[in-house]
């Protein structure tokens, strides 16, 4: 049996690896404390050191220094190292190291250790204690190493809840990470730079930037030349001083007149702008001073007319310098293409080319009576503006009619001179021209009369007693004039206003409009005043039209206050024809004779006047001024025209260029049809790859090509559409929905059709024109093509074949007028004659006319200008520009675009 005196082995051995673990314990609890303690005064100074590293990625010190000349940066560089410093020491004071008996506590603590065991482990038991006592404090010790068997110790206790009550840390990570962002590059150099403060006297100037620009003048056209600009600030928070130069040429050519506006920030004095004028010895210079805007800003703005250099110059050094060639704006030219002549109407007829090297700004003939002896008589000259294409041209070649029957000079001797102008207005003269001013040629004799007095009061206005006499002996002859009682009354009138009042210039100007307004009566009845209305409509039209933007309601009113006048004079001209009929001039078997392409219908006219509405809508200002311009023409040439046999030679070449024109037509439809067939294949083929992606096509058979339709696919007996495989005709004949080996079959079928008209003008003429033989072989290309089922690679040749037609329809036409010249042959009307050598032959104006369709074998409508076709396609154009203009997600580049084009319209 043991002896309880003797201590036990084993609960000695405990104490010992009781105290080892309780060390280990205790310098963890003291670590933990260490840390609880030192955190809360490492805070202050870590916050402080942050917030400077987020400043300086983010270069607010940099900025604060440009705004401060360096010493705002100074400042809060000083006052965040004192806070730093500062809360360092701060910290260093409050804290206070962990003691042993502090590690005890919080060991007993962590461990919910009631009545402080640790403590009782270092306790002694008290001197002269016996046996008994000895063994009841070992038992105790035993009890209690017992007890720490389960110490622990917990992480530190967060402070930070504590410490930052408003959250602030959050916004300083933030800032850091947008600091690590911006200066992703060098945060390194960054940091250092925050350290370094560029300290500067606030009187110090910052190096000059440069800002040069020069704006030539507007009515040029040229976009302004950048010639420097200044420095943007790199990354790094650098400065530099140079000025950003555009790369520019050795020298710069600068349009006389343009604008040098140069802007010159920062550098010490005001800067100076040298001009220098000249080269070598003779160069001359002149220094201009800049003028001062602000704090070291300058500016100045200086027309270039002259010199050969530009310099900026400040405190003394060149800051810039171009070598430049002033170039001048030279004046217009124009000239006379042809002598200005009449046409069949007795309209003055003016051919003429202008040009200037940045836009007409107008053209006009001035027109000067001459006397017997040559000499220009002192009157106010007739000034006629002549109609320019487009606005501001910068070379027209153009003709213009201006009807000056009605002027009191008319069949007098006239200087022409035509005079251009340019935006600033300088003019060009052309050479003067002499000519007889058109007139009309009566042909009654009361008419004829009254004309030669209207002249007298022209060339012999102090004969006005002697002119009276002569209009009341007209006058009292009724049965000459119908007995017409507005003519006696006109009559009457004039003579008695030249015998009552002075001939001043008012009298003779109202006489002459009086007489003249009489003669017509007499000669033509309504006819000439029918006449006389439609021309001043026209005449306001198309000065309506030659605005920027266009009325559309008052175009609307001219468009049918002309379309009545035209159906006033057709009237008019219908009883003129009926009376000459009556009086035996003309009989029903030469009506009956006449050309059929040579009879011109009232539709016909209602037509154009539409096709001319709609290409003023659609924008085409230009080609419905031409339109219109050809309307006149043939009515005038309807009002001059006379009924004319056709020959055989006439009858043969007509035919031709039906043929031809029929030719052209189908290459035409059948081009279409063939774009229609690419697109409607590319839709079908991407709608099956949308919708079968990753499957095989439904009744796809093997072998099919892609964009190919599946058999049934093509005609599910839907109302209005042929059976599967047959093509279908549109409203005017022409193919849809046809595939592409029929296609192929149509462009073979007129292949051939063309090789015969080839061979038929080889028989006839001896020779036949190179583009007839292009076009052979485009259409073979095409024909290829669509028999590879490649409709989109048959569109290009079909089109050049249709070129290649309209070229050698002008060939044709050409060669043809040539061996009727040489042959003696029929000589056409002097309004054919210069229409046939464009391969036209027009009705009155000797247009080739296809009753069903109207167009000419160029394309065109017979009187030369855009189909009807070409005007829907331009209305599409314009309404899907209007359309994208709406879009407002599109780039504001795209928009711009758009912008200006709908400008154009």
């Amino acid at each position: 049996m043991r002896n309880p005196q003797t201590p036990d082995r084993s609960t000695s051995k405990e104490p010992g690896d009781s105290s080892r673990l309780l060390a280990m314990k205790l310098a963890l609890a003291k670590a933990v404390l260490a840390w609880e303690r030192l955190w809360p005064s490492l805070w202050p100074p870590i916050v402080i050191a942050t917030l400077f590293i987020a400043l300086a990625l983010i270069d607010v010190p940099g900025w604060i220094g440009d705004l401060t000349y360096g010493w705002g940066h100074l400042a809060l560089l000083l006052a965040l190292g004192a806070a730093f410093l500062w809360s360092l020491r701060r910290g260093a004071l409050r804290w206070e190291p962990a003691t042993h008996q502090d590690a005890v506590r919080r060991l007993e603590r962590d461990s919910g250790l009631a009545h402080r065991p640790l403590s009782s482990l270092t306790d002694r038991p008290a001197d002269g204690a016996n046996h008994m006592g000895l063994a009841i404090w070992r038992a105790h010790l035993t009890r209690e190493a017992a007890r720490l068997k389960g110490l622990k110790v917990t992480p530190p206790e967060p402070s930070m809840a504590r410490l930052d009550r408003f959250g602030l840390r959050a916004g300083l990570a933030m800032a850091v990470v947008l600091g690590l962002a911006i200066a992703a590059g060098n945060p390194g150099q960054r940091i250092a730079l925050a350290f370094q403060p560029d300290l500067r006297s606030p009187y110090a100037a910052d190096p000059p930037t440069l800002d040069v620009w020069i704006n030539p003048p507007a009515y040029t056209g040229r976009v302004p030349m950048l010639l420097a600009r200044a420095a943007e600030k790199p990354a790094d928070g650098t400065d530099t001083a140079s000025p950003s130069e555009p790369a520019q040429p050795e020298r710069l050519a600068v349009p006389v007149g343009s604008v040098l506006l140069a802007k010159v920030n920062g550098g010490e004095g005001t800067p100076e702008l040298a001009v220098t004028d000249g080269e070598g010895d003779r160069a001359r210079e002149t220094v201009l001073p800049f003028e001062t805007v602000g704090t070291r800003a300058h500016q100045i703005e200086k027309p270039i007319e002259a010199g050969t250099a530009l310099a900026i110059r400040q405190d003394g050094e060149d800051l810039a310098g171009w070598t430049i060639t002033v170039v001048p704006d030279l004046k217009p030219t124009v000239t006379m293409s042809e002598p200005p002549s009449a046409t069949e109407r007795a309209a003055l007829a003016i051919h003429f080319a202008a040009s200037d090297d940045y836009g007409l700004a107008s053209v006009e003939a001035r027109i000067d009576r001459l006397d017997s002896t040559a000499q220009v008589v002192s009157e106010e000259p007739i000034v006629l503006p002549l109609s320019l294409p487009g606005a501001a041209p910068e070379a027209v070649d153009a003709k213009d009619y201006h009807d000056l029957t009605p002027h009191p000079w008319a069949g007098q001797p006239v200087r022409i001179t035509l005079v251009a102008r340019d935006a600033i207005d300088q003019e060009g003269v052309s050479e003067p021209i002499n000519i007889i001013l058109p007139e009309r040629q009566f042909t009654h004799p009361v008419a004829q009369a009254i004309i030669e007095q209207r002249k007298r009061l022209t060339t012999e206005p102090a004969e006005k007693d002697d002119i009276a006499q002569v209009l009341m002996s007209i006058a009292v002859r009724p049965h000459h004039y119908f007995e017409d009682i507005v003519t006696f009354l006109a009559l009457r009138t004039a003579a008695g206003r030249l015998v009552m009042n002075e001939a001043d210039a008012e009298t003779v100007e109202a006489v002459q409009k009086l007489l003249w307004d009489t003669a017509l009566r007499v000669e033509d009845g309504e006819l000439s005043l029918a006449e006389r209305e439609l021309r001043e409509i026209e005449r306001k039209i198309m000065d309506l039209l030659a605005q920027d933007s266009v009325d559309d309601a008052e175009l609307d009113k001219l468009l049918n206050e002309m379309r009545e006048a035209i159906d006033k004079m057709l009237q008019a001209m219908a009883e003129q024809m009926q009376e000459m009929m009556r009086n035996g001039e003309q009989n029903a078997e030469q009506m009956e004779q006449v050309d059929p392409n040579r009879i011109i219908e009232r539709q016909d006219l209602m037509d154009m006047l539409e096709r001319a509405r709609e290409m003023a809508q659609a924008g085409a200002k230009d080609a419905a001024r031409e339109m219109l311009s050809q309307l006149r023409e043939l009515m005038e040439n309807l009002r001059a025209g006379r009924p004319q046999m056709m020959s055989p030679e006439q009858l043969a070449a007509r035919e031709m260029m039906r043929q031809l024109q029929d030719l052209a037509e189908q290459q035409q439809r059948l081009m279409d049809e063939t774009f229609k067939n690419h697109q409607q294949g590319e839709e079908q083929f991407g709608n099956r790859g949308q919708q079968n992606l990753g499957q095989q096509p439904f009744g796809n058979q093997q072998g099919q090509q892609p964009g190919q339709m599946q058999p049934g696919q093509q005609g599910q007996n839907r109302p209005g559409q042929g059976q599967p495989g047959q093509g279908r005709q549109g409203r005017d004949g022409s193919p849809q929905g046809m595939t592409s080996e029929q296609l192929a079959q149509m462009q073979e079928q007129l292949r051939r059709q063309l090789g015969e008209f080839m061979r038929k003008l080889g028989e006839g003429m001896g020779q036949i024109p190179q583009p007839f033989g292009q076009a052979e072989r485009a259409m073979k290309g095409a024909g290829d093509a669509l028999g590879q089922n490649q409709p989109g690679e048959a569109v290009g040749p079909q089109g050049d074949a249709i070129e290649a037609l309209q070229d050698g329809a002008q060939a044709l036409s050409e060669a043809m007028q040539q061996q009727q010249q040489a042959g003696g042959g029929a000589a056409t009307t002097p309004g054919a004659q210069g229409r046939a050598q464009d391969g036209q032959v027009r009705d009155p104006l000797n247009n080739d006319r296809d009753d069903s369709q109207g167009y000419a074998t160029d394309g065109t409508t017979r009187h030369g200008l855009p189909a009807e076709s070409d005007l829907l396609r331009s209305r599409r154009i314009f309404d899907e520009l209007r359309r994208r203009s709406g879009e407002h997600d599109r780039p504001a580049q795209e928009l711009d675009y758009i912008d200006r084009l709908l400008k154009r319209f």
